[in-house]
């Protein structure tokens, strides 16, 4: 999926949770921040392109480890340890973008370092995510009228 499309949907998913979280503000940072940490693996990726990113780039491939959940799971553990209130926002981010990965052609191996894959019919930048993408906007638009500014 493409940043934008992963934003939208981080965007969706703050506005199920944030009615459910103590702090608001920190949940959605830290959802948008940990939802565009995976594709740091990619140079093609918005934030990957970063010249930063190269020495990560070398030593790992596009969708291996660091798109897993054992990778979402292990970072959210190391911040609990000092900021236990940001861990649930970044592993639900960082688990967001997975899963909208998995429905993508190229997928992803959820449980690394086991090689299952998990595939879908979703062609990154294809205009299924296109129209995905444009009803995320739509969706997000309608749940933060309904649930923020009309409550």
């Amino acid at each position: 999926m493409l940043f934008k499309t992963h934003l939208t949907f981080a965007i969706f998913v703050i506005l199920i949770f944030i009615n459910y979280v103590s702090n608001k503000v920190l949940f959605a940072i830290m959802v948008l921040i940990a939802t565009i940490i995976p594709d740091l693996d990619t140079k093609n990726s918005h934030v990957g392109s970063n010249p930063m990113m190269i020495p990560l780039q070398y030593t790992v491939s596009h969708r291996g480890i660091i798109h897993s959940f054992t990778t979402a799971a292990i970072l959210a553990g190391l911040i609990a340890i000092k900021w236990p209130t940001a861990s649930f926002g970044f592993f639900v981010g960082y688990s967001v973008h997975l899963i909208m990965d998995s429905f993508t052609k190229k997928g992803i191996q959820p449980f690394w370092p086991f090689k299952w894959e998990s595939k879908g019919p979703i062609l990154t930048g294809g205009k299924i995510e296109e129209i995905l993408f444009l009803g995320l906007i739509v969706v997000d638009f309608l749940l933060f009228w309904f649930l923020i500014l009309a409550s």
